[in-house]
Order: C-alpha cells, then structure tokens, then sequence
C-alpha cells in the first residue's frame, strides 16, 4: 500500500507541472459554454422554455467535450512521456507491481472527469440558471461520468504511438471529428442528410442521445449498448497492439 501511495503522489507532482492543461482542457470548452449560450439565449425567436433547453443541453454538451479531451489527449501522453522518459520502464524492472501503475495514470484521469464536470455544473447552474432536480443533476454525471470512462481506450490505444506530432495531430482528428459529427457542437438535425447519417455511426452521438433520451423520459439502451460496444472494441484493439508491440 505504501507503494501505491508513493506512485499515486508521483502523479500528483506530475500533474501539478503540466496544470496548465487541465485548466485549458476545462476552460475551453467552458468558455465555449458560456458564450455560445449567451449569444442564443438572447435570440428573442426562442421562448424560454426553449432557451433553457438549449442551455441545460450545451452544459452536457461542453462537459462531455472537456472529459474527452482528457481521455484523447492526457491519458496517451502521460503514458507516452512515461515510456519516453523511461519512467515505465524503471517501474517494470522494479519489485513494484505494474497493475499499480496503471491503476494510478486511471485514477488521474478519472478525477479529471470528476473536476470537468463539476467546473462545468457549478457554471451552469450559478451562471446560467440551469434548474434541474437533485435527481437529474447526479444522473447526468453519472451519464458524463460513464460516458468519458468508455472513451478511456481510445487513449489507451493512441498511448501506442511514438511520435508526439503524429499522437497530437491523430488525438486532434478524433477529438474534434467525434466532437463535431456526433453532435456535442450543434445539433445532428441541422446537418445534412449523409452528415444525419454518418452522425448515428458516431461513439459522442450515442454519448450525447443518452442525455436527450433520458430528459425525454425515454432512456435509450441502445445508446448506452453502442458506447459500451465501442469501449470494449477499441480496449481489445489497444491491448493487442500493445502485446504485439511488446513482442517486437
């Protein structure tokens, strides 16, 4: 155990250094938040009641943005600055056991999830007014929560690349790409057809339509299936190309 608390405080000083990150990753999309709103809140063709949609929905929206740029940006260069800097590589070779590594880096990431989500609440609630029940706040990020936990492989797969350019330049495709298709920027109805389409095929549109079926009174388990699908598909991918990497 002492171990473990020893890594877990590792990380923490790691952390602290790149902090930087963790403030552009939640502010950003904060920043976006509370902009865009602003400018469609003051659209006098929308009533209220749909002007409170849109801003409770773009709250879920940017959070979920935030949490997925810790999974496709955070996550594979901690763990590529690691191997880079021959930290894993000391850790493997000593009486510590690797499972204890790993366990830290997701522990990272995950109170990541935790900080986006309630920056992003606490902003929308005390900034703009967004009124939900206890019930309807704890259920959307325990959705946000699940959902960001399930594009975790996604990371762990680009961890395999070994050139900061082509990592940064592929997280960047998928981030954004995932982002905007599936939704989490503007609504998948104002798209084009093919783009409503080729949207549905999207992980962030069956993260993004779990918040809209639930506020609907019509959870969708398909939804919830297809994002757990994609989580298992892209985890058994990453960890088949890290064994064949380690046999190379």
């Amino acid at each position: 155990m002492k171990t473990f608390k020893a890594i877990l405080y590792q990380e923490y000083l790691i952390n602290k250094r790149s902090l930087s990150n963790l403030i552009m990753g939640i502010g950003m999309p904060l920043a976006f938040f509370l902009l865009f709103t602003s400018i469609w809140a003051s659209d006098d063709s929308m009533s209220k009641e749909q002007a409170a949609y849109w801003v409770r929905q773009y709250m879920i929206q940017m959070t979920a943005f935030s949490s997925l740029s810790f999974a496709f940006f955070s996550l594979p260069f901690a763990f590529q600055e690691d191997r880079n800097g021959n930290r894993l590589r000391s850790i493997e070779h000593s009486p510590i056991p690797i499972w204890q590594y790993y366990i830290s880096k997701i522990l990272t990431i995950l109170v990541h999830f935790v900080l986006a989500i309630v920056t992003v609440f606490v902003a929308g609630h005390f900034i703009k007014n967004v009124d939900m029940s206890a019930k309807d706040w704890l259920i959307s990020a325990g959705l946000l929560f699940a959902g960001a936990v399930c594009f975790m492989p996604f990371g762990a797969l680009f961890a395999h690349i070994k050139s900061s350019q082509t990592l940064s330049l592929i997280a960047n495709i998928f981030y954004m790409g995932l982002a905007v298709l599936g939704g989490l920027w503007m609504p998948v109805q104002t798209f084009p057809d093919f783009m409503q389409k080729l949207a549905k095929f999207m992980p962030t549109y069956h993260l993004n339509n779990l918040f809209i079926s639930y506020f609907k009174d019509d959870f969708s388990l398909k939804s919830l299936l297809i994002l757990v699908g994609y989580a298992i598909i892209v985890l058994v991918i990453a960890l088949a190309v890290g064994k064949k990497l380690e046999v190379k």
